[in-house]
């Protein structure tokens, strides 16, 4: 009896030890997740602060005479062929600029699909509360007014990330945001201004550069093998990407094409 109380001091010194240790592993973890996802908000942030707006793009599109041309987009069949959640959460990004191109350019038919598209890659990732049948309506009985669709939109999209998020599926978040500035940088590479020198679209391009940066230090941060070869093309793209000319503007075309392309099939 006398071993068992010498003993217990010991056992329960050992067991708030292990306790001790355990909490502090804990708050240690927690406090290195806190800083990480600050880092990843504020890349995200650094990201989003060199994107046109999608009405800003539209007043840049009719400066520069640019049309519309559907066979930019991404084809509303294909969100049929995306499995895996990486795959949707790329695309959702990509249909997601699809929707504003299609918006800024009032077609409002196309408006209406890749609102769809969005929809189930939206309900197939888990994100019920993005797309739902309120927003849907909105948008329906407000499609012939530009500003309102893209701010559902927008909207929809915002409560998305918030939503990944909270729910510590930040690397969907990221890969969201990534599909979404890939189309962005496509579709404005896709254009071919008369005066390329003065060109908007390549000043708002060459702006990119900060971004590009910050997306593959966000991507990078998650360590996946998911998102290691996206990442390496982004790298890839990075070395070239600065235009003093057109041969510039044509090689990093090429270049985000040859990654758009992979994403979207």
């Amino acid at each position: 009896m006398l071993y068992y109380f010498l003993l217990l001091p010991i056992l329960f010194f050992t067991i708030l030890t292990s306790c001790t240790n355990e909490e502090t592993n804990i708050i240690e973890n927690k406090e290195a997740i806190e800083i990480r996802t600050e880092k990843r908000v504020e890349a995200s942030n650094k990201v989003l602060s060199t994107v046109p707006l999608p009405l800003e793009a539209a007043e840049i599109f009719k400066t520069e005479g640019i049309i519309y041309d559907k066979n930019y987009l991404n084809a509303v069949e294909n969100v049929n062929n995306y499995i895996t959640n990486t795959q949707k959460a790329l695309n959702f990004g990509v249909y997601g600029v699809d929707l504003s191109y299609a918006t800024i350019f009032d077609q409002t038919q196309a408006c209406m699909l890749y609102i769809n598209c969005s929809k189930k890659l939206a309900e197939e990732l888990g994100l019920t509360n993005v797309f739902d049948v309120a927003s849907i309506e909105r948008i329906e009985n407000n499609i012939e007014k530009k500003d309102s669709v893209l701010s559902i939109a927008e909207q929809s999209y915002r409560k998305a990330d918030t939503y990944l998020k909270l729910t510590q599926q930040e690397e969907l978040a990221a890969l969201v945001l990534t599909g979404g500035w890939i189309e962005g940088l496509y579709l404005g590479t896709r254009q071919s201004a008369k005066d390329f020198d003065n060109s908007l679209v390549k000043q708002k391009i060459n702006a990119q550069k900060q971004s590009l940066i910050e997306l593959i230090n966000l991507l990078e941060s998650f360590k996946s093998d998911n998102i290691a070869n996206l990442n390496n093309q982004l790298k890839q793209l990075d070395e070239i990407f600065i235009i003093k000319n057109q041969e510039d503007f044509i090689n990093i075309a090429n270049k985000v094409t040859k990654i758009r392309n992979q994403i979207i099939n």
